[in-house]
């Protein structure tokens, strides 16, 4: 009634989804499937009066360049994600998606209990080291034809993950490298 929709956008977002499945309930689960990383964002812009529904894949990481320019801010060049789709930004289905969970892990030392996700196109690939009968186990899914990853393609052989195996661990080893001794 005030106007308030005329001249602001409002952000409706989540920093994870909830898994209901595999035993697990909540926010302690090491487990990065869809359920706990496909999150809701809803935003509407100044003025808008019809539904645009966007599904390209996008990272938590895209809503603050998404926002400084939408404010007409510059983007320093060192800041992680792109633009979001609908928002100035261009819809990159290939696009490497990282996701990460290491409650485990001290915020100053590398990471030595963590779950690492890449996501390229219809492909995930997820990794876990650090946890005692898992460390070093990786699981591959193919979520076009498997979105409830029931059948992880990476028991077939390691070769299935093709280069996303290396383009992960890669990811991995350089978060962790300014905290390894020289």
């Amino acid at each position: 009634k005030d106007g308030f929709l005329k001249n602001s956008y409002v952000v409706v977002a989540s920093d994870h989804g909830e898994v209901f499945e595999r035993d697990e309930i909540g926010h302690g689960t090491a487990l990065l499937y869809e359920g706990v990383i496909n999150t809701p964002l809803i935003i509407s812009a100044p003025g808008q009066e019809e539904r645009t529904d966007v599904h390209a894949p996008t990272c938590n990481t895209d809503l603050l360049p998404t926002f400084l320019n939408l404010a007409g801010r510059e983007l320093p060049a060192d800041l992680d994600g792109r633009l979001l789709p609908g928002l100035g930004g261009e819809e990159d289905p290939e696009r490497p998606l990282f996701m990460l969970e290491a409650k485990q892990s001290t915020s100053f030392a590398a990471l030595d209990v963590a779950s690492v996700v890449l996501r390229r196109g219809r492909y995930k690939l997820i990794h876990y080291a650090g946890y005692p009968r898992y460390d070093g186990k990786f699981e591959l899914f193919d979520l076009q034809e498997d979105p409830h990853e029931l059948h992880d393609l990476y028991a077939q052989g390691p070769g299935a993950a093709g280069s996303m195996k290396q383009e992960l661990l890669q990811a991995f080893e350089d978060a962790n490298r300014p905290y390894l001794k020289r």
